[in-house]
This record gives structure tokens, sequence and C-alpha cells, in this order.
């Protein structure tokens, strides 16, 4: 098995099956919050997936966290991070940890992608994509993504080099389509 380390951070909510999913395959660590769904998700693949029990807002214990982490289980090859506007220096504590990784920023509906990826200093070493979460128009009615349109969506960005996906629409797309149909 030709096994990476992986970091996942938020990966006991919505991105649990992706944490399985990679975990089948790969050295996960995920970060999260909660202890029983941390635990949840470790046990589906407890031999390869390691818990940081932390809030990635607290910038010492990030910071702390994945540095045991790698020394541990080596580089963090590929990090996916679903990280908050409201996390401070979250994504860039992430990425000074993570000097020779692939990224994948999954970013909210609301997030402008642009000006995320201006906020970060990302190395030549690093390659920087993003995902962004968007809103599904079916039925003359918007709808939030499904947990397995985001599940089956973040998968497949991983496998794919575009440096910026959506999944459904974005906050442009969902206000110009509106304006269009007023």
């Amino acid at each position: 098995m030709n096994q990476k380390h992986i970091l996942i951070v938020g990966g006991t909510g919505m991105l649990a099956e992706v944490t399985s999913c990679l975990a089948s395959e790969h050295l996960v660590t995920v970060i999260g919050r909660d202890p029983e769904r941390m635990a949840k998700v470790v046990r589906r693949n407890p031999e390869t997936c390691y818990s940081l029990l932390l809030d990635y807002r607290s910038e010492q214990d990030l910071s702390k966290g994945l540095q045991e982490s790698i020394k541990r289980y080596g580089p963090f090859k590929q990090i996916i991070a679903w990280v908050h506007r409201d996390s401070g220096k979250a994504m860039q504590i992430i990425l000074n940890h993570s000097s020779h990784a692939d990224v994948l920023h999954i970013l909210g509906s609301q997030a402008n992608s642009e000006q995320e990826k201006r906020s970060l200093c990302i190395n030549e070493h690093q390659t920087y994509r993003q995902v962004q979460l968007g809103a599904i128009y079916e039925h003359e009615t918007w709808r939030w993504l499904t947990h397995e349109e985001i599940v089956k969506g973040i998968l497949t960005a991983l496998h794919q080099q575009f440096d910026y996906q959506c999944i459904g629409m974005n906050k442009e797309e969902f206000d110009a389509h509106k304006r269009k149909n007023e």
C-alpha cells in the first residue's frame, strides 16, 4: 500500500466520509473538536486514522498538535482543510507546517476565493487549490448541498488539478442567476 500522510481539518463532521475513504488507503490525521464524533470517525479505520482533538482557532494548540503529528507520522503530503473565516491564522499555521503538500482548501458559499488565496503565504513547494461549496438550483428553488454532494465533490476534486472548483453555484453565480430571473 502506498500510504501518504494526509491532514484533514474538520474531518469529523461533513467531511467524515472523506476521512474514512482516505484512511482506508493512507495515514490520516484528523482535526476535530467533538470527542464523540472524533471517536466515531477513528473507529472506522483505527489502524490508519489518528485524532487531533483540538479547536483549530487556538493557534498554540493547533501548532503544537501539527508538530506532534508530523513528528509521529512524518510530513503531511496532502491537506484537506475546511477552515472557517473566523479562524484567525489557522489556515496559515497549517500551511506553515505543510511545506511540501498538496493543499485543498474548502470554502463556504459566501467566501471570496481570490481574497482567501491572497491572504495566505503559499510557498513554491505547495500546491494550493480551492473547492467552494455553493448551492443548487432545482425545481425553481435554491437548496444547500447535501452531505453526499459535498463528499462526492471533494473526492472528485482531489483527483483533478483545477486551481478552483465550485460544487453547485457560488455566491456570484447565485446572485447573477437571481437577478436574471427577477
